[in-house]
């Protein structure tokens, strides 16, 4: 894999595999690896495998995104 993050399909979210790691998005970048977790990519996808896919109604995808924002100011 030498594309720059991992990225969801149209209308799903991504989770980060690392277990306890919160961190899901519609891409988890090389960078979200390095930093998170001081592996690479390729180590995650090693260790952890990939990305779990999920999906949101569209009336939970507001919460949901509001949800990814707030986790984010807390880091």
């Amino acid at each position: 894999m030498t594309e720059p993050y991992w990225n969801a399909k149209h209308g799903e979210y991504i989770k980060c595999p690392v277990e306890g790691c919160k961190h899901f998005g519609i891409i988890i970048t090389k960078a979200h690896c390095r930093v998170e977790h001081q592996m690479s990519r390729e180590e995650v996808r090693q260790k952890y495998g990939l990305p779990k896919t999920f999906s949101f109604s569209k009336s939970n995808r507001k919460q949901v995104e509001d949800r990814r924002h707030v986790d984010e100011e807390e880091h």
